[in-house]
């Protein structure tokens, strides 16, 4: 009984070691940290606006109540962010070295009343017909 325990001792101990000599390829890409903040043209902090990596449709953030954002996006690679909030013009960010990039602050136009009236008719339209 005790050789054999011995042995899931020994056999545990020499996974283990193996696990810690994995070459960094093998493990997750890098990734760094993206902060931000999203306001409108008046200044007001836009919370609930959707942050997002354009053709990632995982890498996706919502802005907190203040208006902040952190996205965990790949590092070394530049990409373009896409910024939405309702009735606001949408926003598009190239990144070209997101660990340099530190505190991003990013504008959205109102669309104003009538073209958000418009807008909220085209929608209304495709959901009625998918057109």
């Amino acid at each position: 009984m005790l050789l054999i325990l011995a042995g899931f001792l020994f056999a545990g101990s020499t996974i283990s070691s193996q696990a810690q000599t994995l070459p960094a390829a093998s493990t997750a890409s890098s990734t760094v940290a993206l902060t931000g903040a999203v306001f409108s043209n008046t200044g007001q902090p836009l919370a609930g606006a959707t942050v997002s990596v354009a053709g990632k449709k995982l890498i996706t953030a919502s802005t907190n109540s203040e208006g902040f954002f952190l996205l965990q996006v790949p590092a070394g690679v530049p990409l373009r962010l896409v910024v939405v909030f309702p009735e606001h013009q949408e926003e598009q960010v190239e990144i070209r070295h997101p660990e340099t990039e530190k505190n991003l602050v990013v504008t959205l136009q109102s669309l104003g009343r009538q073209k958000s009236k418009a807008l909220r008719a085209r929608q209304k339209k495709y959901q009625r017909t998918g057109q």
